[in-house]
Parts: C-alpha cells; structure tokens; sequence
C-alpha cells in the first residue's frame, strides 16, 4: 500500500543538502524485505518491528525513520572474489531516520562487488511523530537548529548512547561470527556517513577492544575533538569544504588523531552534503577509489 505526499525543503534538507529548496514528493511504501537479516540483540517483538515507517522520496532514494529493532542487512560477495576483510555500512540521517538511497545500498552494493563482506547497520535512531504533519514540523525545528549550528562550527547531533551500542554489537557481532562470513576477525571497519561517521568514530575511541572496529571511514561526519584514547584505528575522512553541515567544525580530531594513529584526510573543494559515493563532477567522486588505496597501504587489503 502506498500513500503519496509533499515534504517541504527543510527535510530535504537533512537527507540531500541544507541548501535544497525545493518541495519533494514522498512515498510511504511497505518495509522491503532482506534476505538473511541479523537482529543484533535476537528476535525481537512484532510491535517494535512495525514501528517502522519506510518512505522513498522523489528522485533521493529510499528512508526510513522509527527504527527500534537494530539489524545488520548483508551484502555478501562470491566466495572467489572474497577479500577477507568486513565492512559495516552506517547511514547517515541526524539520528532522525536513514538515508539508504547513495549512503546505504548503492555503497553496500558497491564495496560487495570490490570482494567485501558488507552490511548495513540499520541502527536505532530517535522516535520522530507518526503523522506527516507534525513529523514535518519537528523535522524544521531540528534543521534549522543544526544548519544554525554548522554555520558556527558546532553542528553535530547529539549521538544517542543506543546508536553507539548499536554499533559496538554489529562489530562484536561480526567478530564473533567471523568463519561464517569468511572473513578475519581482525579485518573488520565501519564506514560512516554524516550521522553514521559520528558513530564510527566514537566506536574507535571508546569501544571495548573485542567490540572496537579494526579502521573506520568518516564520510562527510563532522570533525570535532573528543576525549582520545591512547591507541585509535585507522581513519580515513572524506568531505566537502563548502558542507554547511559539517564542514566548518574544523579539523581538531584529525590533528589529535596524528598523535595516537594513523589517519587521512580528504577535502575536497566543492560537494556540499551527503554526496554518497560520489557525485561528478565533484572531485569527491574519488573517494572510493581512493578509500581503496588507502586500505591497501594499511594492509587491510593486499
């Protein structure tokens, strides 16, 4: 059953780029169906499974929003192009709902076919009003705090204690269930978009070792320093200078992550917001390639 509305600009704002200023048609659409999905946390109850609200907006992808119930959904590549080593895709989305459109299946998809076992991490995020209305309105009120707030260099939402949980499972998760997705233990990132980069990298700051990801990638996430632990992953980042929501936050945690690990930093000219895997001409379009690159000089890939 579908239900088809107009979203104004400012929810479009969080999913596509804070200067978006058109109206874009939504379309409430039936919860698709994974093959082989992993709850994190075993079978959960109906009621929190259907609380989910699953919606494609014009020409943008695929969202969904009320998630309760966190799951890992798997990409897995043929045996003979297996590289050994996993790769958890977490969206981006304000902690609101999931961008799965460039940020979740096109990049599961993609990082598949490069020899990666992958999987979406469809992680709890904030409960947002059922009505369309009143969802809208709270979405406003929520942007227009944030685009404010990255303006002046202190944008990021508040990262929910449970999306961090979340992530720190799918990690344990996978570790522990290495052999049967033919993967190796200690070959196991997290790559992050917006919403999502926050989370990866407070998992390579203050996850416990058997739940702490082996390298992480931060997609246009936000930048700003934390408490540093004395040992850190590997950290590649990615985003745009002219990214009103993260781009201004500076680059305190790149400067404190040169003195505890290795990390790489790619900023490109222009992009702006939630590019995805890339959108040309942008030079951002690279980044996966040059992603690639990088887990070859780490060893992650041979």
């Amino acid at each position: 059953m579908k239900k088809t509305i107009v979203i104004i600009a400012v929810l479009a704002a969080v999913i596509v780029s804070a200067q978006a200023q058109n109206d874009a048609k939504v379309t409430y659409i039936d919860a698709p169906t994974f093959e082989n999905q992993i709850y994190l946390y075993g079978e959960p109850n109906q009621e929190d499974v259907d609380a989910e609200q699953w919606y494609e907006i014009e020409g943008r992808g695929q969202f969904v929003r009320n998630v309760k119930v966190p799951t890992l959904i798997p990409y897995l590549p043929k045996a003979r192009k297996a590289n050994g080593a996993a790769i958890i895709i977490a969206p981006g989305g304000a902690f609101l709902h999931h961008t799965f459109g460039s940020g979740g299946y096109e990049a599961a998809e993609w990082f598949k076919q490069q020899g990666f076992a992958t999987f979406i991490l469809k992680y709890r995020v904030e409960q947002t009003p059922r009505d369309e209305a009143d969802h809208q309105k709270y979405i406003q009120e929520k942007m227009a705090g944030y685009i404010a707030g990255g303006k002046s260099g202190n944008y990021a939402p508040a990262t929910p204690d449970y999306a961090i949980e979340d992530a720190n499972a799918a990690v344990k998760y996978l570790r522990e269930h290495a052999s049967q997705f033919n993967i190796k233990p200690d070959k196991i990132g997290i790559v992050g978009f917006s919403a999502g980069a926050l989370m990866a990298v407070y998992n390579a700051e203050s996850a416990p070792e058997e739940a702490r990801a082996d390298f992480i990638g931060s997609i246009y996430g936000q930048l700003v320093l934390r408490d540093m632990p004395e040992q850190v992953p590997p950290m590649f980042a990615a985003m745009s200078s002219d990214d009103v929501l993260s781009g201004q936050s500076g680059f305190e945690v790149i400067q404190a992550w040169q003195k505890h690990g290795i990390v790489e930093l790619h900023l490109y000219g222009l992009g702006g917001h939630n590019f995805g895997m890339g959108h040309e001409p942008y030079t951002n379009a690279l980044w996966p390639q040059e992603f690639m690159a990088w887990l070859r000089m780490i060893n992650i890939l041979k």
